[in-house]
């Protein structure tokens, strides 16, 4: 049962590292599936096999070579030029989707009534103390704010009518939700490397990290599909956040628990990016890493103010593609042997986590 308990610690810090405000919202499900008809459901599956794969084998990668950030990764696996490339448009890609999610943060507060700036600085300001507890501070967050998300998932399917949401949508679409659940899968996992690959610092026992992996693999598949059936039927071009549009009707009340929602999924998805720039730039175990830290978010505020849905649009389909030609060379080629010195890593190889 404890061995249960911390594979579904990996899987929530997992699950947490994908899940954005895009996702939370329902408009990267819309994007990506809904927008298919009933094929959107064979790409959620597709979608859901490729994460937990290339999960579990990115986290065991790590693991085996003691990657100490994704540079080291991005090297081995797919080469110094390919990954020289990958880590330069990694390490820009992480600062602009930073900035998204501040952009998202102030954005969610300025739905409920509250200034902009407040929702981003204090979004900031949150996100310097859980920081200081490197991976910890990530696992705890993302045990907290992940079974709310199925809490909301679960609730659409009980409080909208399912005959209603699966009737409109025709199949039409060709073999385009093919390119459509890999260029997801692709981003998505690739911006979860800088976590996946250092989780071995978390949690040591390749076993756990392997059911840790399948088990985020599932439960992102399962609050695809959840999300799916509540907008598959819904005009999705139409609202920037569909999920919202739903809910909203509900009442007051049901309106504050999904922005609450919806932020802190947001807030476990910047986290992950900031940890990720903070282990590439060397700072994790420097004197000065809270400080550095805090401006590098304060500088990532500048980003934000483009707008959230704008950054979006501009950002996503441009990385989805890139992602996909960069994992190609970790679906295809194999682990690397076990280091005999696995889980005794030299001293300047190691990253505290607490």
């Amino acid at each position: 049962m404890k061995r249960l308990w911390r594979a579904a610690g990996v899987a929530a810090v997992y699950i947490g590292t994908v899940i954005g405000a895009g996702f939370a919202s329902g408009r990267e499900i819309w994007e990506f599936f809904s927008r298919y008809g009933r094929q959107g459901r064979h790409g959620i599956l597709l979608s859901a096999l490729f994460l937990v794969y290339l999960g579990v084998k990115a986290m065991l990668w790590g693991q085996r070579m003691e990657a100490r950030s994704y540079r080291d990764f991005l090297f081995m696996v797919a080469g110094p030029r390919l990954g020289r490339l990958g880590e330069w448009l990694m390490t820009l890609f992480l600062l602009v989707l930073t900035g998204i999610m501040l952009a998202g943060a102030g954005a969610v507060t300025v739905q409920q009534g509250i200034p902009w700036a407040v929702g981003c600085w204090g979004t900031v300001f949150l996100a310097v103390l859980v920081l200081k507890r490197r991976l910890s501070g990530i696992k705890g967050v993302n045990m907290a704010v992940i079974p709310l998300l199925f809490l909301v998932g679960i609730m659409l399917q009980i409080k909208e009518t399912s005959g209603i949401l699966w009737e409109q949508k025709p199949d039409s679409s060709g073999a385009w939700w093919i390119l459509s659940a890999c260029q997801y899968s692709g981003y998505n996992l690739f911006l979860a490397l800088p976590v996946l690959v250092t989780m071995y610092q978390l949690e040591k026992d390749p076993a756990v990290l392997r059911w840790g992996g399948v088990l985020g693999g599932i439960g992102l598949g399962a609050l695809a599909f959840l999300f799916h059936q509540a907008i598959s039927g819904m005009d999705g071009f139409r609202w920037e956040l569909p999920l919202m549009m739903i809910i909203k009707g509900w009442g007051q009340v049901w309106g504050w628990i999904y922005a609450f929602v919806l932020w802190g999924e947001l807030f476990s998805t910047l986290l992950a990016h900031a940890f990720g720039l903070a282990t590439r730039l060397g700072w994790v175990n420097q004197r000065w890493y809270v400080w550095q830290l805090t401006l590098l978010l304060a500088g990532t505020v500048l980003i934000s103010r483009v707008g959230f849905a704008d950054l979006i649009r501009l950002v996503y389909p441009v990385f989805g593609l890139f992602s996909i030609l960069m994992l190609i060379p970790l679906a295809l080629k194999p682990l690397p042997v076990q280091n005999s010195k696995s889980g005794k890593s030299s001293r300047k190889h190691r990253i505290i986590t607490e």
